[in-house]
């Protein structure tokens, strides 16, 4: 960038047209911060995993706001004090797309065993969360109080929070 500057220059160490780095010290605004490395930013959409428990991680869109050197400020997607991956977050999101199932295959709904699977089977099989699309195993969601019937199908959430957001978005569409 060019730019014209007007300073004290006594010993004129300074000379016309000569590039020097500037350093000028800005303030931003208090914010919820991550360095520039916990960002997976796809262009169109930028995530970050938070972790939900021992290395149990989700996946969650961001909105991002100002970048300063390694930080980036975060203005929707994370709360103050919520844990963040940051560092090989590459491999945690390589993983997460693993694991996700292919576009158009519905959400996390299951019946409590599907007929005619043996019980150990079923226990193995992991469904999406259909709040935050995140991996969750039926058996380990219903343990925790994280399933819930609706309309005749059992849905399995990854946390108490998506649980409690599925409710409330079906009580308002009804």
């Amino acid at each position: 960038m060019k730019l014209r500057l007007e300073v004290d220059n006594p010993t004129f160490i300074l000379r016309p047209d000569m590039l020097v780095d500037v350093e000028l010290p800005v303030r931003l605004p208090p914010a919820v911060t991550v360095p520039l490395d916990a960002l997976v930013d796809s262009g169109s959409h930028a995530r970050v995993y938070v972790e939900r428990g021992e290395g149990v991680f989700e996946p969650r869109e961001v909105e991002t706001g100002w970048r300063s050197g390694e930080r980036v400020e975060i203005r929707r997607g994370v709360k103050p004090g919520e844990r963040v991956v940051v560092a090989a977050t590459f491999l945690v999101d390589s993983e997460s797309r693993l694991k996700t199932p292919a576009p158009g295959s519905g959400p996390a709904r299951t019946s409590d065993r599907p007929a005619g699977m043996p019980q150990p089977m079923a226990a193995a099989k992991t469904v999406r969360d259909p709040t935050c699309g995140m991996q969750v195993d039926p058996a380990k969601a219903a343990a925790s109080g994280n399933s819930f019937a609706y309309r005749g199908t059992t849905y399995y959430f990854c946390s108490k929070e998506c649980k409690q957001k599925f409710q409330n978005d079906r009580r308002q569409g009804d």
